[in-house]
């Protein structure tokens, strides 16, 4: 009797290990799938958040070239605001509209080249022009002015872009 005893013993003991494994082959599954789960979730959130902030923006974009002409008031008031001089306004060149893809929409970049300006200055002027979300920096560049004692005034240059509508009416 004893060694049906054991032997119910050890298979009871065998099956209670093979289901402690399996268990914990399942757990580690399961929280394998869960984090996939929230990786998925965050990138999905992203996306949402890129293509509300994508339909936001066509939703503003300029209607005609006219009122894309109003830029360079736009850039040279919110300098002004900021505490920008006019005459540190170097230039300010709308370069060629490209069209976004096959949409309705074309892109127009403008450089603008401003200098001798303290850094706090150019922070606030490039925090302004985006932030109405209608425009966006594409980039920047700071650099020293020659002779200038250094960190005190900046040149910068940098480009700021925005969305204009134009459908094109010879397709019927």
């Amino acid at each position: 009797m004893r060694r049906s005893t054991s032997w119910l013993i050890s298979a009871i003991f065998g099956l209670l290990l093979v289901g402690i494994v399996f268990s914990a082959i399942r757990y580690n599954d399961s929280l394998d799938r869960a984090e996939r789960a929230q990786q998925q979730y965050t990138e999905v959130a992203y996306l949402s958040e890129q293509i509300k902030s994508l339909a936001d923006r066509s939703a503003v974009a300029f209607t005609h070239s006219g009122e894309a002409q109003q830029l360079s008031g736009l850039i040279e008031s919110t300098a002004n605001t900021c505490g920008i001089d006019l005459k540190q306004i170097v230039s300010i060149n709308a370069q060629d509209a490209r069209r976004v893809g096959q949409t309705p929409y074309y892109r127009l970049p403008t450089r603008i080249t401003i200098e001798g300006v303290e850094m706090p200055r150019l922070a606030e002027l490039l925090c302004r022009l985006v932030d109405g979300g209608l425009l966006h920096i594409e980039d920047c560049r700071f650099t020293a002015p020659h002779g200038e004692v250094a960190g005190k005034t900046w040149n910068a240059e940098f480009t700021v872009a925005y969305l204009m509508y134009e459908p094109d009416h010879d397709k019927n």
